[in-house]
C-alpha cells in the first residue's frame, strides 16, 4: 500500500495520504512526520463517522472538505477510504483519475476480514411505550455525552440515531427514510430533520431521537421528553 499512496503524492498538491478501514482504523499512510499516529487515528474516526452518517458512499464519489489553507477528500470505496491533505489549489479533476487508478490497485491489498455472525432474527428492543393505538410511533429525546459532537451534527440541522433504532424505525413503517419528522404535540412544535445513523453509538441511546441544542430549542423539548416520530 505504501508504493501506491507514493504515487498518489506525488501528484501536484498533495501533502499526504492514508488508507483508512470501513472499522475506523488506519491501515497504511504516507504523510510528513508532523502530522503523528494519534491525530491520524482521530481523523480515521471522524471519517468513518461521517461516511455512515452521512451516507457518502451512497452519494458522492469524493468527500471534499475545504479551508482557508488547504482541502481534506475522502473518497470511499470497497472496505476501506482513501483519505488526503491537499493544497487549496489542488486540481481534482487530475488528481480523480489518479485515485480511480489507486482504488483498484488497494482493493485486492486490504486485509481480509473473518465473516460476521449472523445477525438475529429478533428486532432490536426498543420501550414498549414507543408504539401506540393511533400508530404513531413515540420517542424520547437523547444528547450525546460529547458536546462537541453534539453540536457539530446540531450545526448541519440533522439529527442523529443508532443503528438499532434506525432498523426499529424502519422496520415500524416499513420504509427506509433518510429524515424524519418530529413533533411536540405539548408545545405544538414540530420540524423536518436529515438524520444520521451512527453505526458505533452506544447502547443507551437505541430507542432515543439524540438532538443537539438548537434542535431541541426549536422543538421545546428536553432529555427524555417523548416526541412523535415520523417518516419525513
Amino acid at each position: 500500500m505504501q508504493d501506491i499512496l507514493k504515487y498518489i503524492n506525488s501528484v501536484e498538491g498533495v501533502i499526504g495520504s492514508a488508507v483508512f478501514s470501513d472499522k475506523g482504523s488506519v491501515l497504511a499512510n504516507a504523510f510528513p512526520a508532523l502530522i503523528d499516529a494519534s491525530s491520524l487515528k482521530k481523523a480515521a474516526a471522524l471519517v468513518l463517522e461521517c461516511s455512515h452518517g452521512l451516507q457518502i458512499s451512497q452519494t458522492l464519489d469524493i468527500l471534499d472538505l475545504r479551508y482557508s489553507d488547504g482541502r481534506i477528500l475522502a473518497k470511499s470505496f470497497t472496505g476501506a477510504t482513501l483519505f488526503l491533505l491537499c493544497t487549496k489549489n489542488i486540481n481534482l479533476q487530475m488528481l480523480s483519475i489518479t485515485l480511480n487508478l489507486a482504488v483498484k490497485k488497494l482493493e485486492p491489498k486490504l486485509p481480509r476480514e473473518t465473516a460476521p455472525s449472523p445477525p438475529s432474527a429478533v428486532s432490536p428492543a426498543m420501550p414498549a411505550e414507543s408504539a401506540s393505538a393511533d400508530g404513531i410511533l413515540r420517542l424520547a429525546v437523547g444528547h450525546l455525552a460529547n458536546k462537541q459532537a453534539s453540536a457539530s451534527f446540531d450545526s448541519l440541522g440533522m439529527i442523529a440515531v443508532s443503528q438499532p433504532t434506525f432498523t426499529y424505525i424502519s422496520e415500524y413503517y416499513k420504509i427506509p427514510f433518510k429524515k424524519l419528522i418530529l413533533t411536540n404535540a405539548g408545545a405544538n412544535t414540530s420540524g423536518t430533520f436529515p438524520v444520521m445513523v451512527m453505526k458505533d453509538m452506544d447502547p443507551q441511546y437505541d430507542g432515543t431521537i439524540v438532538v443537539g441544542p438548537g434542535i431541541e430549542k426549536k422543538l421545546k423539548v428536553g432529555e427524555g421528553d417523548k416526541v412523535e416520530v415520523k417518516i419525513g
